[in-house]
C-alpha cells in the first residue's frame, strides 16, 4: 500500500517580471507532484522534471523542464514546512533519477546529507548506498552526479578523532587505463565515521566475494594462485586483456565457451581480427551476490570495430561498435588504435553493467525506440551517461541465426564501415538484421525487456 500524498501549504509565484506571490498549495505523491498557485489550474509534473532545485534562506526556485525556456517558480512562506517541502522534493527526484538509472534504494534507507570532497571540488551531497555501489548527488546543481562502482573502491579507512572517511578509489570501468583518480573524502561524520567507512569496505568486499564465486563455479578444479589472479582481474565486469590473462586464457575459454554457437562465433570474429588483435574477457555476477554469471568477450576488429559477444543465456546477437570517429578514422586495424580501443571496451563493458545487462537500449532502432512500449528504456538512457554513449557508438547487431549468414554480413559490415567517414550513416544491411533479431526464436533477443529489480 502506498504512503499517503503529503501535502504543504505556503506561497507561490512564476519566477517572471510582475508576478505576485498567492496562496499556493504542493502535494507530494510517490512519482509527481502537484503544485497550484492561486486559482490557476494545477502545474503536474514528475520529480525528474525538476531541473533546477535551489534554496536561500527558506525560499526555494523550482526549474521545472530542460532547454531554453523551463517554468521557473518560487515557493515561500511555507514555515515550519519548509524544511518538509525541501527535503520532500530533494528526495524523491533523487529516488526517481536513481531508479531511472537501475540503482535500488529501499524505501526505508535514507538519503544522507554529508559534507565531501573530491580534489578542489568540496561541498554537500546526497548520499545513496545500493548493492552495486554508492551514487553522491551534489546539492549545488552545477555540479554532476557522481557513479562510485563497489569495483572502484580499492579502500575505506576512517579517521574517527577528525569525523572523516577517505575512499581510495581505482580505474573508473568507463575511463581509460592508469588515469589518475582523486579519492573521495567524507567530512564532518563525527562518531558515524566508522559505518561509513565499513559500508563502502563491505561494498568492495562483496564485489572481490561474488568475483571469487563466479571464478571457483567457472575453473573450480583451478589451482589457489591461479584462482586468486583471475578473482582480481574480473571483478564486476572489467575487461581482462590477454596480457593480463597471460597462460589463464586458454583455460577462461574452454570454460566459458560451451555452447557451440558461442565457440563459432568468437573463432570467427578472432579469425577476422587477427593473431595481434586485442582481445578481453570480462564477467559478472548476474546481481550482486547471485551465482548466475554473465561473461563477454570483446575483440577490435578491422574497419574501426568493436565486437561485443556475449556467452551467457539469452545472447543472441554479436554486437559492434564503432571505437573511433568515423571522421576520423585513418584506416589502422584495431591494434594500431592503440588505447581508443581499449577505452571502447571498457565503456562498452561499463554500459552493460549500468544497464544491468540491457542490450535493447543500446540496439533497438530510432524508430522503435519512441513507442510507448519502451518508455523505460528511454528514461535510462536520459539518467545513464554510459549507456547513451554505447548507443552513440553503437554499429549494428548480427543475429546468430546461421553461421554462414552471420559471417557473411559481417564481412559486409567490416568492408562498409572501414569505408564510411559519416557517424550519422547506418550500414544498409542493418535493417535486414533487426528483422532477423526479431524472428529468432519468437524475438528472444527481445527478452531483455524484463525490467531488472528496483526499475520503476
Amino acid at each position: 500500500m502506498s504512503a499517503a500524498p503529503l501535502v504543504l501549504s505556503g506561497e507561490g509565484r512564476l519566477a517572471q517580471p510582475g508576478a505576485l506571490a498567492q496562496p499556493c498549495r504542493l502535494v507530494l505523491d510517490v512519482a509527481q507532484f502537484e503544485l497550484t498557485i492561486g486559482k490557476a489550474a494545477p502545474m503536474i509534473a514528475a520529480y525528474r522534471d525538476i531541473e533546477t532545485l535551489a534554496v536561500q534562506s527558506g525560499t526555494v526556485l523550482l526549474a521545472l523542464g530542460s532547454g531554453p525556456s523551463p517554468t521557473r517558480v518560487i515557493l515561500e512562506r511555507f514555515g515550519s514546512q519548509t524544511g518538509a517541502v525541501i527535503a520532500g522534493l530533494r528526495d524523491r527526484r533523487a529516488r526517481q533519477h536513481l531508479a531511472d538509472a537501475f540503482v535500488d534504494i529501499p524505501t526505508e534507507q535514507n538519503l544522507e546529507l554529508v559534507e565531501y570532497r573530491v580534489g578542489q571540488e568540496h561541498g554537500v551531497a546526497q548520499l545513496a548506498i545500493g548493492a552495486w555501489g554508492a551514487e553522491l548527488l551534489p546539492l549545488d546543481e552545477r555540479l554532476p552526479w557522481r557513479r562510485i562502482r563497489r569495483a572502484e573502491i580499492v579502500e575505506a579507512a576512517a579517521d574517527p578523532a577528525a569525523g572523516e572517511v577517505r575512499v581510495t578509489l581505482g580505474e573508473p570501468l568507463e575511463g581509460s587505463r592508469g588515469e589518475p583518480r582523486a579519492p573521495l573524502q567524507v567530512l564532518g561524520l563525527g562518531a558515524g565515521a566508522q559505518r561509513v567507512a565499513a559500508t563502502f569496505a563491505e561494498l568492495r568486499d562483496a564485489a572481490v566475494r561474488d568475483a571469487a564465486a563466479l571464478v571457483a563455479g567457472l575453473v573450480p578444479d583451478a589451482g589457489f594462485a591461479t584462482r586468486q589472479g583471475l578473482t582480481r582481474l574480473l571483478v564486476d565486469g572489467r575487461p581482462a586483456g590477454r596480457d593480463a590473462l597471460v597462460e589463464w586464457a586458454g583455460l577462461i575459454d574452454g570454460a566459458v565457451l560451451s555452447e557451440p554457437v558461442f565457440a563459432q562465433s568468437l573463432h570467427a570474429l578472432v579469425e577476422r581480427a587477427g593473431p595481434d588483435a586485442p582481445r578481453w574477457f570480462a564477467m559478472a555476477p548476474e546481481r550482486p551476490g547471485a551465482q548466475e554469471r554473465r561473461a563477454w568477450y570483446l575483440v577490435g576488429l578491422p574497419g574501426n570495430l568493436l565486437a561485443l559477444e556475449l556467452v551467457s543465456a539469452g545472447a543472441h546477437a554479436t554486437y559492434l561498435f564503432r571505437i573511433v570517429a568515423r571522421a576520423t578514422y585513418d584506416g589502422a586495424d584495431a591494434a594500431g588504435l592503440g588505447s581508443s580501443t581499449e577505452a571502447a571496451a571498457r565503456a562498452v563493458s561499463a554500459a552493460l553493467i549500468d544497464a544491468r545487462y540491457l542490450r535493447e537500449p543500446i540496439a533497438l532502432p530510432e524508430e522503435l525506440l519512441v513507442s510507448a512500449r519502451y518508455l523505460r528504456y528511454r528514461l535510462a538512457l536520459a539518467a545513464l551517461p554510459t549507456l547513451a554513449a554505447a548507443r552513440a557508438g553503437f554499429v549494428a547487431r548480427l543475429v546468430h541465426d546461421d553461421p554462414a549468414r552471420w559471417a557473411s554480413a559481417l564481412d559486409d559490415l567490416v568492408r562498409w564501415h572501414a569505408a564510411c567517414r559519416d557517424d550519422a550513416a547506418i550500414w544498409p544491411g542493418r535493417g535486414v538484421e533487426e528483422a532477423a533479431v526479431a524472428a529468432a526464436d519468437g524475438g528472444a533477443e527481445l527478452a531483455d525487456q524484463a525490467e531488472p529489480a528496483g526499475a520503476t
